[in-house]
């Protein structure tokens, strides 16, 4: 690093970080050894490494344009900076505002790689949703312990396709699971396991029908999009997961199988990798949940 000609006091603790022309807010704090919450790792995808600027404030240069997004999407004042985009050219007094004894146990949850490191990845992958359809009548008729026999059978024969497909499931949600499939064909890796996944819940069904006489079917979403990859949990019990908006959207494409009357529905994403591999049925134009505008779904029926 260049000589340091600047030095910002970082509050609440008043410690001094000398700081280079034109460094980064962040790059200072951090290499001054003074703890600053930055979950993206500083790329601006997220707001935890935000500063209120106490003094100073003409000493940092204008906002980036990935700053600005954030600071509109959050309705920053003014004095709200980013760390890892607000770099300095004088003298500054900035205040850690994301940084409270929650937040101190979370660094320690780290080690001493939460200082120099993001808490996840960004990264693109296909997310596989899939629930029981009508779950909840069915559950109500049998004894609780059947219930519990029955999800497990389902889970342990869908989890074979799902690692036969090259995924793994992230995570169980009562009858749903969500699977994630990564690589650059992830799309149809994640169809592939989801007409597998059908037809392993025929075959339950034959069970089902023989020991209820009731039937047993799933339906499932595909999307392909940006997830952030990171732990999540307690420190004694922190495990892999996947957060994002996609994630959220392959739930909602999952949900829209009732209106739509299929039981395999996919994003467009999906379809620019499996249009010349995939058999298909109708085409739906539907509103999700909790989303904006419609979204093109389309059924798929088996493969080519």
């Amino acid at each position: 690093m260049s000589e340091a000609s600047h030095q910002v006091t970082s509050n609440p603790d008043g410690r001094v970080a000398p700081v280079a022309a034109e460094q980064t807010l962040l790059a200072a704090l951090l290499a001054a050894g003074i703890p600053i919450t930055h979950a993206c790792g500083g790329k601006a995808r997220c707001s935890t490494c935000r500063v209120r600027v106490e003094d100073g404030i003409e000493a940092l240069c204008p906002r980036t344009d990935d700053e600005s997004e954030m600071a509109e999407k959050l309705h920053f004042d003014d004095a709200t900076r980013l760390a890892c985009r607000a770099r300095v050219r004088g003298d500054a007094t900035v205040r850690r505002l994301v940084l409270d004894d929650c937040d101190a146990a979370l660094v320690a949850c780290h080690g001493p790689d939460a200082i120099a490191g993001a808490s996840g990845r960004e990264e693109v992958v296909a997310i596989l949703f899939s629930d029981v359809a009508g779950f909840t009548p069915l559950s109500e008729s049998l004894p609780p312990y059947d219930v519990i026999h029955l999800l497990n059978r389902w889970f342990l024969q869908a989890g074979e396709d799902v690692d036969a497909a090259g995924g793994h499931i992230d995570n169980y949600m009562g009858d749903g699971l969500l699977a994630v499939f990564r690589g650059a064909a992830c799309g149809l890796s994640a169809v592939r396991a989801g007409l597998a996944m059908l037809k392993t819940a025929d075959r339950v069904s034959e069970y089902t029908q023989q020991l209820y006489d009731r039937p047993f079917g799933v339906r499932v979403g595909v999307h392909v999009g940006c997830v952030v990859i990171g732990d999540l949990g307690a420190a004694h019990n922190r495990r892999e997961t996947v957060i994002g908006d996609a994630v959220n959207t392959a739930s909602r494409i999952e949900a829209a199988n009732k209106e739509a009357g299929t039981r395999l529905l996919v994003s467009e994403s999906v379809m620019e990798q499996v249009r010349d591999h995939v058999e298909t049925g109708c085409t739906h134009d539907l509103a999700l949940k909790g989303k904006t505008g419609t979204f093109r779904l389309q059924e798929i029926t088996g493969l080519l």
